[in-house]
């Protein structure tokens, strides 16, 4: 199949580059770069796949340059992604402000990944929005997961943008991550409309589609990722997925090797993103259908088989086959004997057979594993509080991280002693409601 999407005059440039640094870094000779080149240098190895060439890219930039601050910026974030917050921290207040924007909106940024709100907002707030490129601002709020916001920035400062793909790109992965897909799909074949042979534009419709459940039109569009551009892993791997969703076993096996050979999962591994798509839209039937033909198909590494497992028992104890969920909770108690989140989850289990002591027991087996699982506590009180053990109702909400004062005590036995059903079955859904994963 011939590759429709020729490569832009960025990616040539950048492939030229890979190869200068790959040829002269062989050599043990000097690559002398700007810094600009090596940043995108360093960008191009992570989005193809090479986080430890990134890595050693960033680090020779550094050495080569080692005051530029748009180095050290693009550095932090690259902390931030790896999740290593404390070195993102120490290294921005290493920065010399040079009052270009970057460093202020990264400021906002630490702000956000360190919970404080309030104060990221009153710091992006105290710039006129004229110093930070709208679309920047949304990105950055997008990266930390806050889509909501980012779509109020771009409509309060980004008009007469609209039309522009850095806008829209961001308004499709925002309505994307705030299950507003047809929203998502609307945006998304405008995207498409200005470029048709993105396949990262038609595997985003894809996605979507699979996340309502159309899979034949996410197959339709994922055939047009792949025609666009052969080499795109991901468009493979939800192929995958789709085929096997759609019992074309043999297809999903072709496309699941083609996946691996382009490096877009390994071997012993399997893809999350479209599983999650099914678990949040609670498609658990089509999740199952999905998760066993990993289990059958791929021989799946320790951990990724005890979360294939968890998340089995997760979707049968949603659609109620309690045997078949505690079939797979004790299949993941085998690899991971102290999960706590397992013992939890049993416990859900007997909660709605209403069987509260077996209930109590787990939770209690949980925080003996966990003893930061305070919280647990107060749901052995309300189960002990239905059982009508007094005691160990205001043993254990005393002991929880939210306990009752004794008037609260007192009010709640009281509710028990009149039987009130529909306040206790209220009190039990809750409950439930708060233990699931």
């Amino acid at each position: 199949m011939a590759k429709r999407n020729p490569l832009s005059d960025n990616e040539i440039r950048l492939n030229n580059l890979a190869r200068k640094y790959e040829e002269l870094h062989a050599e043990g000779r000097s690559v002398y770069m700007e810094p600009d080149d090596l940043a995108d240098l360093c960008l191009w190895y992570d989005n193809n796949h090479f986080p430890e060439k990134g890595d050693e890219v960033m680090n020779y930039a550094l050495e080569m340059y080692p005051d530029s601050s748009m180095l050290q910026i693009e550095q932090v974030y690259r902390y931030l992604d790896k999740g290593d917050l404390d070195s993102a921290i120490i290294l921005a207040n290493q920065i010399e402000d040079d009052h270009s924007g970057d460093l202020q909106l990264l400021k906002v940024r630490l702000l956000i990944e360190n919970e404080e709100y309030e104060k990221a907002d009153e710091f992006l707030n105290s710039f006129p929005p004229e110093d930070f490129d709208p679309i920047m601002v949304a990105n950055m709020y997008m990266e930390a997961h806050f889509s909501e916001k980012a779509i109020d920035w771009l409509k309060k400062h980004a008009q007469g943008m609209e039309e522009e793909e850095d806008y829209m790109s961001i308004l499709m992965n925002a309505y994307s991550y705030l299950g507003k897909y047809k929203d998502a799909i609307e945006v998304c074949e405008k995207l498409i409309d200005k470029d048709p042979f993105s396949a990262h534009y038609w595997l985003s419709l894809s996605r979507c589609y699979l996340a309502l459940r159309d899979y034949n039109k996410a197959l339709d569009a994922c055939d047009f990722a792949v025609t666009n551009d052969e080499e795109l892993g991901e468009a493979y791997l939800t192929r995958c997925n789709l085929y096997a969703l759609l019992g074309n076993v043999q297809k999903a096996k072709e496309n699941l090797q083609q996946a691996i050979k382009l490096r877009a999962v390994e071997s012993g591994e399997m893809n999350e993103f479209d599983l999650a798509l099914l678990l949040e839209q609670e498609y658990a039937e089509d999740a199952i259908k999905l998760m066993n033909f990993y289990l059958k198909h791929i021989h799946l590494n320790e951990e990724q088989l005890g979360n294939t497992y968890f998340r089995l028992g997760m979707c049968y104890s949603y659609m109620r086959w309690d045997n078949n969920a505690s079939e797979y909770f004790d299949k993941v108690l085998e690899i991971r004997p102290n999960d706590t989140e397992v013992f939890v989850q049993k416990a859900v289990i007997f909660i709605s057979q209403n069987n509260f002591n077996s209930a109590i027991d787990l939770l209690i087996t949980a925080v003996k594993i966990d003893p930061s699982r305070i919280d647990l506590y107060r749901i052995i009180s309300i189960l002990s509080l239905v059982l009508k053990r007094y005691d160990d109702f205001k043993k254990y909400s005393v002991m929880s991280d939210d306990p009752l004062t004794e008037a609260e005590q007192n009010e709640a036995i009281k509710m028990v002693e009149n039987n009130d059903e529909f306040s206790i079955n209220y009190m039990l859904e809750g409950v439930k409601k708060n233990l699931r994963y």
